[in-house]
């Protein structure tokens, strides 16, 4: 079996076990621990048990914990581990918050394991904004002191791609801290750290960074105010609280401003798919080629012009970024003793999906669940539009999209225009480093793929 294959039968014999929580985990344990058992072998089970519907939030986390432990995994690498968890999540969205919140709140939570948490609902793609803002401000009251909760904001500050979304984040933090003390530094240390994230972009944002050091120079000015007995906490309170909707609205505050189009087509998430390719200007345009992990087209489509290639290399074994326990020893992402020093990043950061930056968030290419997902509620029909090919994807409520054939991208030429299509997902395969998930299709065929991440694919933008 393929690596993709034996997770998919590892989850299917996980959610069949007729057994309880408690046994279920225990078996899953009793692999982890065994000295006959490979870490790719391991591995497996662990993606497994975050794709499984009949395992608990809180008894993947007691798995990844036991996985740190006995050192299958790094605990910087429970935090993706747990994106694939809560983007298995069953339910509407009330339900992944109070499945994710029960998790935080659960007194057998490690602190470890809850800022891992809140770091992956932060990142997970099938949450909304609100959602996020929503747990934070849970796991701020949940955390045991105020050093713990200012790691969640910054955690936050560091994961959400908005400028705006930021500092919704650090007003939804600074309202769940009971003491006025704290809140007044958490805003102060959130809007530094806010600032030194953005200064580390490059010049093109010191503008921005000059209205945050600005705005917080006022607030340290407030709470002097507050020392001094000049004002009270709560007045100075609702001017902070003022002054960062003032610097929401100057530096670009919730989603970002978008003409882009999306259609709702009854999917069970409730994602809704954009009318057309980004950087088309009609649904029957092709738009922009992008290689998996870029957000700017090119000419040529290459190992040797990828931008997460180690420099002055052209083959796949000198990827940088994005790379997992494949058994792929001869990448970089292995010592040569075989010991796997990857990032364990298997899906794109807001940094680089190509839909994110282009279109702000929260815009964001499909992870290869949503694209499964497409594939297995609509109705895909092979149809011409403005003399493209392409298919009609209709949706259970009627609503349909068109998906053009718009071929790819090898070195400087365009291939197999009008009669397939390949289309990026945001995730990368489960079974190499070097290749990512991708929807592809002809005429008499739709289906998922994994192909080479260097390759020119167009992009189908996703909006929650």
């Amino acid at each position: 079996l393929k690596n993709e294959q034996a997770i998919a039968k590892l989850t299917e014999a996980i959610d069949k076990m007729n057994a309880d929580q408690q046994t279920k985990l225990q078996a899953i344990i009793d692999v982890l621990n065994s000295v006959n058992a490979t870490l790719e072998t391991k591995l497996a089970a662990i993606e497994a048990a975050m794709k499984a519907q009949t395992l608990t939030l809180e008894s993947k986390l007691a798995l990844l914990e036991t996985a740190i432990k006995n050192q299958t995994l790094k605990q910087e690498e429970m935090a993706e581990k747990l994106i694939t968890a809560i983007n298995n999540l069953q339910g509407n969205m009330e339900a992944k918050i109070e499945a994710i919140t029960e998790a935080i709140n659960n007194v057998n939570t490690t602190l470890e394991s809850k800022l891992a948490l809140i770091e992956a609902a932060i990142k997970a793609q099938t949450l909304s904004l609100e959602a996020k803002l929503d747990l934070l401000e849970a796991a701020i009251k949940a955390l045991p002191d105020y050093t713990s909760q200012l790691e969640a904001i910054k955690t936050a500050i560091a994961n959400l791609p908005d400028y705006g979304d930021k500092l919704s984040a650090i007003e939804a933090a600074i309202s769940a801290m009971p003491d006025y003390s704290d809140k007044f530094d958490a805003v102060v240390t959130a809007l530094n750290a806010m600032k030194t994230q953005i200064e580390a972009l490059g010049t093109g944002q010191t503008a921005i960074a000059e209205k945050i050091a600005a705005v917080t120079t006022a607030i340290n000015n407030l709470i002097e105010e507050v020392n001094s007995g000049n004002t009270s906490a709560a007045a100075a309170l609702a001017q902070i609280i003022q002054k960062l909707e003032e610097l929401k609205g100057n530096i670009g505050g919730g989603d970002t401003p978008s003409t882009e189009d999306y259609v709702d087509l009854g999917l069970p998430s409730g994602i809704k798919w954009a009318t057309k390719n980004l950087g088309a200007s009609k649904p029957s345009d092709y738009g922009d080629y992008y290689a998996w992990g870029e957000t700017e087209p090119k000419t040529d489509y290459s190992w040797s012009t990828y931008k997460w290639m180690q420099t002055g290399q052209s083959d796949w074994k000198y990827i940088t970024k994005y790379t997992f326990p494949d058994g792929k020893t001869e990448g970089i992402w292995y010592a040569p003793d075989g010991t796997f020093i990857g990032d364990s990043k298997t899906t794109l950061e807001a940094a680089d999906d190509a839909a994110t930056q282009k279109l702000g968030s929260p815009w964001r290419m499909p992870t290869s669940d949503e694209i499964k997902e497409l594939l297995d509620n609509c109705t895909w029909t092979w149809t011409t539009q403005d003399g493209k090919n392409g298919y009609e994807v209709k949706g259970t409520n009627g609503n349909s999209i068109f998906v053009p054939a718009a071929g790819y991208r090898h070195s400087s030429e365009l291939n197999d225009a009008g009669s397939l299509g390949f289309y990026w997902s945001s995730s990368l395969s489960a079974a190499y480093s070097d290749r990512a998930r991708s929807l592809y299709f002809g005429s008499d065929e739709h289906d998922w793929s994994f192909d080479d991440r260097f390759y020119g694919f167009t992009v189908r933008p996703v909006h929650p």
